[in-house]
């Protein structure tokens, strides 16, 4: 039995949501994140996507972010956000 990294089924059907904005919300249960869209003509947020998670698999996906990001800083340099950009 293989216990390697599972495989991912559904990948191809999957309907991919633009996001630029995110609120995230929990209780001593689970986590809530909200993924919108804002635009930049009207600042009007479009909710696009929410997905509900328990507290362990939120920290999962912190952790997998984080990695992603720290990778993505090295190859193409430091990501700036804010009001002072």
């Amino acid at each position: 039995m293989d216990h390697g990294s599972p495989k991912w089924e559904g990948a191809g059907t999957i309907e991919a949501r633009y996001a630029n904005c995110f609120k995230i919300g929990h209780n001593a249960f689970e986590f809530v994140i909200d993924c919108g869209q804002m635009t930049d003509e009207t600042d009007d947020l479009r909710l696009s996507a929410r997905m509900v998670t328990n507290p362990r698999s939120a920290k999962a996906l912190y952790q997998v972010l984080k990695q992603a990001l720290d990778e993505y800083e090295r190859t193409f340099g430091v990501i700036s956000y804010g009001k002072e950009d």
